[in-house]
């Protein structure tokens, strides 16, 4: 007989089981539009069996989508173990949009799709096959838990997928044997080892907690503060989501990065505190007076630059320019923000070691510190922007067009954004809620506006004089 099989969940992943509730689902998810023509039938409608099999057959690569949830009995800790009633049509779904279906309605279907909860009895992800959408397109709607993946192991899932050529064939099918779970006895007896050893190790990290002792500070005062009541925090959201989406060119985001300064990443948040900015004084906000707005940014900490399951991000806390009215300035200015949160804060290895240090203990810690930066509101909006593979990819010969990521919004903020770059393109994803943010199409406006402004600076001729100064000469006027 096989042994025993589970894995720990490390105490990061396991409070995004706790974060979640009624109202804020925490699942990742993405919507992916293919070309349809190759997978057609005669009939007119796709090859969903031959989808359902090269999924399914594909899942030898992904074992964690093949396991589901189990608790460490009087201590509560989650594992994984092999789901033995594991069927792949429950997680892979097939639904219709009534014809002619546009853009908009494929939207408010992804935002039904995105507002449901995923099943813990079974595991954690879900994939919808959408047809009848324009242009001879089908999609992909996916759906993993936040415990699972993260945005970097998110996009190891497609590319895992997905072909880099139209012209591979089929994946084998394998026969798969779930492993034996453990008895609830196994389960705490190496629960309590594993914190009994955590301990041990604790006693080795006193210099590890000296170097990082700015960053663990600087990590617990940013959740501390309180940010500015606006429309994109609220007491309590609904369950329900709109999302939303843009494409932008990402050699127009490279060439405005070059001409004026800064990153992607810079160009990125400043695009969105100038849309933000917009966004508030449509609406007769004093936005001049405006401060500690602050975006919540999750940074990949993988070190060797692989991709694996599971979360590896320390969350850092950038208040935005919202009141600069200039937008070289507002750039300039995001631009010292992201260099002292990055390279002389040292937030990103204190949020490392509180990480890791609750892994070797107790959750508890940085549960208690992610609730309460979520009931205080310390942040107004999430922005993460994700790497994706710059080449085109295919699914059984189906180019994939797009990819419009989700990332998920705690109960107190009506207002999340994703990207990912794709084959030459930066797409935009905004999961908003439906009650507390119904104008996000406004929203996506106001970020398509503010871009433009940053490409006609870009392009003019007194550039020389209108770019960015660097960080340092940042810091030296202020």
């Amino acid at each position: 007989m096989a042994d025993a099989f589970y894995e720990r969940l490390s105490a990061l992943d396991a409070i995004f089981l706790d974060l979640e509730s009624e109202t804020a689902p925490m699942h990742v998810g993405v919507a992916l539009l293919f070309d349809a023509k190759p997978l057609m039938l005669e009939h007119g409608g796709l090859d969903i069996e031959r989808i359902a099999k090269y999924t399914l057959a594909a899942l030898d690569t992904m074992p964690r989508y093949r396991q589901r949830l189990a608790w460490v009995p009087g201590l509560g800790h989650p594992v994984w173990i092999d789901d033995d009633r594991f069927n792949i049509n429950f997680h892979l779904r097939h639904t219709r949009l009534p014809l002619p279906a546009d853009e908009r309605m494929f939207k408010r279907l992804v935002g039904r799709l995105f507002s449901q909860r995923l099943d813990r009895s079974r595991p954690l992800w879900e994939f919808w096959i959408v047809e009848g959408i324009e242009n001879d397109q089908f999609a992909l709607v996916g759906k993993a838990h936040h415990c699972m993946v993260d945005g970097v192991a998110g996009v190891g899932l497609i590319e895992a997928l997905l072909q880099v050529t139209p012209a591979l064939a089929d994946k084998k099918l394998t026969t798969w044997v779930p492993r034996p779970a453990p008895s609830g006895t196994q389960l705490l007896r190496a629960e309590v080892e594993h914190r009994i050893s955590g301990l041990r190790k604790l006693s080795h990290f006193g210099p590890r907690i000296r170097e990082s002792f700015r960053g663990v500070v600087g990590v617990l005062q940013s959740g501390l503060k309180a940010g500015p009541r606006t429309p994109f925090t609220a007491p309590d959201i609904s369950p329900y989501r709109r999302f939303d989406w843009i494409s932008l060119e990402l050699g127009e985001v490279k060439t405005v990065k070059n001409a004026l300064g800064g990153t992607i990443n810079d160009v990125v948040l400043a695009t969105t505190t100038g849309a933000i900015r917009r966004f508030l004084e449509a609406r007769d906000i004093d936005v001049d007076s405006i401060e500690g707005f602050r975006a919540f940014l999750p940074v990949n900490t993988r070190k060797t630059g692989g991709v694996s399951t599971g979360n590896q991000v320390a969350m850092l806390l950038a208040e935005l320019p919202v009141s600069e009215p200039d937008p070289i300035k507002r750039l300039g200015k995001v631009i010292v923000i992201t260099t002292t949160l990055k390279k002389e804060s040292n937030q990103t290895a204190g949020a490392e070691l509180l990480e890791d240090v609750a892994d070797l203990t107790t959750k508890r810690l940085i549960l208690d510190i992610s609730r309460g930066a979520i009931k205080r509101r310390a942040y107004n909006v999430v922005v993460t922007n994700i790497p994706g593979p710059p080449f085109p990819l295919y699914l059984l010969g189906a180019q994939l067009k797009a990819m419009f990521p989700l990332v998920p919004i705690p109960p107190t903020q009506n207002l999340g954004i994703a990207l990912f770059s794709y084959n030459g393109r930066l797409h935009w994803g905004f999961n908003a809620d439906w009650q507390g943010f119904p104008d996000v199409h406004e929203f996506v406006e106001a970020i398509e506006a503010t871009f433009e402004e940053y490409k006609r600076l870009a392009a003019a001729p007194e550039l020389s004089s209108a770019r960015a100064p660097s960080a340092r000469h940042q810091r030296d006027l202020q």
